[in-house]
């Protein structure tokens, strides 16, 4: 018995010691920059787009929609060289094709070298593309069509060389590194990838060896590699990162910008973050904000884990501006995303969240479903991983959250023991509603009170919606099922919301993007992890502006200079909420020129503006040259029905000033980021993206 007791007394001393022992963690403490490369330099792999160390420019130089097509598939091609790009006897040529826009995607057709015919003004790509006839029959009928873009690079020298200045390594210290090689070259010749220490006073020495080859049934994708620096403690070393094309091909291989890491013991402070949002998710058709129906039972098991903010509002009613003001913390008017037919891109100067986790030493990635939350607008900035997987052409039901949540456990289990910030996006609620067979016998019987105004077509009723919510809502279960099995979620804080709701005309409209009702402007949004207590309910209202410093704040990072919002960590953490008396405005604004009503499109006159205090609630739109308002009293009229204006047209009279205060704030925060990037129009690929989720016709 007594040997017994010993036995058992050192088992428990043994398990006391293993729980004692602290989990180690990397933490980035420099990312490595080529010497004489140019700031921000960004590469796209197979749809990844990585910061990198030298990249290789592209211009579209043909863009043709709807070409007539031969009866036999036969697409003749002659395309001028634009002046940037003479001067070349070859180039290398990416040649994209589609038929019906609603029926089809863009397909690469040609990826290759091409000798440059004639010179000068004359200079000239000649081919020939053999493209299915019947894609173009089935899409037009008698007139068979295609539409056609290409993209143009100058063909690289066969070794590429990138330097990095001598840099100081720490005790621990491991470098992080990727490479791979560019679609345009897959199939190409294999390239080998060699990287190179360098010490003072002594030879560089290989600390990586690797050949790609693009044939092989990885292609080129993203290679990650950790490299262990530990002998080179204290040293000083220069680094060098080379790739040569093997045989006579040619190729386009990138190095992703490294990043020096040290290794230490994980703090109880050192949360990895997970922040899920989930497309045109109005809070009111979920059960924890009161839904009649089941639409999201795992939201609300989450919600009962952590911290639910009952009153989240989004700045913008969709998904580029809203989102973009959640990454900055700045209003769509200041950052400058404003809808979705034409897109600008972010401004240098405005810095963004992942930008500034990065500088913290997070590892950074996204996973998105592309479309108006592209790379191509700024949206990539500060994500050493920035992924999209955008809707296919047609959409398909329960295609897309699967693959989209599969490659974010991925990429969180790529980064091992890193710190990590991880973005997650989906369109999967976003219309036209489409959810898995399966799903169809969920909620035939239902309140009446939810089958949805009678003018609504069958495809558009709420029930539709609440189908897509339950297999979101299922998809994100397994995704952090996944996640705890793995042992991720004890040191996470995971944070789900949306970017915008969801109109059923009940003010007129159907979708978002137009108005500013309450359908669209107040989201889900809450939050679960250590420090983070369960269960609370948080009734004062907040906005997607304060979610940055908010997040900055939980985490322990530095809050971002110039940030807008205000943080509300303190309400996450448990602090007492401010009397109800004391509340802040939040504003929201929408620049979208039609929207959706009964009988089809309505044109819309930008921009509207709404501003809150409390439950009080006022709306400007533009109407002809001047505005009109409408003021309502949220607390006894929730739908917004009872416009109080018209018999107190004093009642608004605070709102009003300070909706016109926030106009002039506005006014000038633009004024002092003038000398941004600008408008981009969109893309034939960004096109098609919109169009599958019923942005364009």
């Amino acid at each position: 018995m007594a040997a017994r007791r010993r036995a058992l007394a050192l088992g428990l001393a043994l398990l006391a010691a293993g729980c004692g022992a602290r989990e180690r963690i990397s933490v980035a403490v420099a990312h490595l920059a080529a010497e004489g490369a140019p700031e921000g330099a960004t590469a796209t792999i197979d749809r990844d787009t990585r910061p990198v160390l030298r990249g290789w420019p592209e211009l579209r130089i043909y863009d043709q929609r709807n070409l007539s097509l031969p009866v036999d598939g036969r697409l003749a091609l002659r395309i001028p060289v634009p002046e940037a790009l003479r001067g070349h006897a070859s180039l290398v040529l990416e040649v994209f094709a589609r038929g019906n826009p609603r029926l089809d995607s863009y397909r690469r057709e040609f990826a290759g070298e091409l000798a440059v015919e004639g010179a000068g003004d004359a200079a000239a790509l000649a081919l020939e593309l053999r493209l299915d006839p019947q894609r173009a029959w089935r899409a037009h009928g008698a007139r068979p069509e295609v539409s056609v873009f290409a993209i143009a690079r100058a063909r690289p020298e066969p070794l590429a060389l990138a330097s990095v200045a001598p840099v100081e390594i720490p005790d621990g210290a491991v470098l992080d590194v990727s490479f791979g090689i560019l679609d345009a070259a897959w199939g190409q010749a294999p390239v080998a990838f060699r990287a190179l220490a360098c010490p003072e006073a002594r030879d560089c020495e290989p600390i990586l060896s690797e050949t790609i080859d693009p044939g092989g049934p990885e292609r080129g994708r993203w290679r990650t590699r950790r490299i262990d620096l530990a002998r080179h403690a204290g040293e000083h070393l220069a680094l060098r990162f080379e790739a040569e094309a093997r045989g006579d091909g040619w190729s386009f291989p990138l190095w992703g910008s490294p990043a020096l890491c040290e290794t230490r013991e994980r703090l109880p402070s050192d949360l990895d973050l997970l922040l899920v949002s989930i497309d045109t998710l109005r809070a009111d058709h979920l059960p924890s904000y009161g839904y009649a129906r089941e639409t999201a039972p795992f939201i609300a098991q989450l919600a009962a884990r952590g911290t639910l903010f009952e009153r989240a509002f989004a700045s913008a009613p969709s998904t580029s501006p809203s989102h973009m003001t959640m990454f900055t913390s700045q209003e769509p008017s200041v950052h400058g995303l404003l809808g979705n037919e034409v897109l600008s891109v972010l401004p240098r100067g405005l810095p963004t969240l992942a930008e500034a986790l990065r500088a913290q030493g997070f590892a950074t990635g996204a996973v998105t479903e592309g479309g108006a939350l592209a790379a191509q607008f700024g949206f990539e900035r500060g994500f050493d991983s920035f992924r999209e997987n955008p809707v296919p052409i047609p959409r398909r039901p329960g295609v897309q959250a699967p693959v989209t949540f599969a490659d974010a456990q991925a990429w969180l289990r790529a980064q091992g023991d890193r710190l990590s910030f991880l973005f997650v996006h989906t369109y999967e609620v976003h219309g036209p509603y489409l959810a898995p067979p399966a799903y169809a016998r969920l909620f035939h019987d239902g309140p009446p009170e939810l089958a949805g105004d009678p003018r609504l077509r069958p495809h558009q009723r709420p029930v539709h919606y609440d189908r897509e919510i339950r297999f979101a809502d299922d998809e994100l279960r397994r995704f952090l099922a996944a996640l705890d099995a793995e042992g991720r979620l004890a040191r996470t804080l995971v944070v789900v919301t949306s970017d915008h709701g969801e109109e059923f005309l009940e003010h007129g409209y159907i979708g978002h993007g137009a108005t500013l009702p309450d359908e669209v402007l107040r989201v889900p949004l809450l939050f679960v992890g250590p420090g983070i207590p369960a269960g609370r309910r948080v009734a004062t209202p907040v906005g997607h502006l304060d979610l940055l410093p908010t997040l900055l704040d939980l985490l322990g990072a530095p809050p971002l200079a110039g940030a807008s919002g205000a943080s509300y960590a303190a309400l996450v953490r448990g602090a007492e909420e401010p009397p109800e008396g004391s509340p802040r405005p939040l504003f929201a604004e929408t620049w979208f020129r039609a929207g959706f009503g009964a009988q089809g499109p309505q044109p819309v006159d930008p921009p509207s503006y709404s501003v809150r205090l409390g439950s009080r609630k006022l709306v400007r739109v533009r109407d002809g040259r001047g505005f009109r308002e409408a003021y309502y009293d949220l607390a006894r009229d929730p739908g917004e029905r009872i416009d109080l204006l018209p018999q107190d047209p004093a009642a608004a009279a605070d709102l009003r000033a300070l909706l016109d205060a926030h106009l002039e704030h506005l006014a000038e925060l633009r004024g002092a980021r003038r000398g941004g990037a600008g408008e981009r129009p969109l893309d034939p690929e960004r096109e098609d993206a919109l169009r599958a989720l019923g942005y364009l016709e």
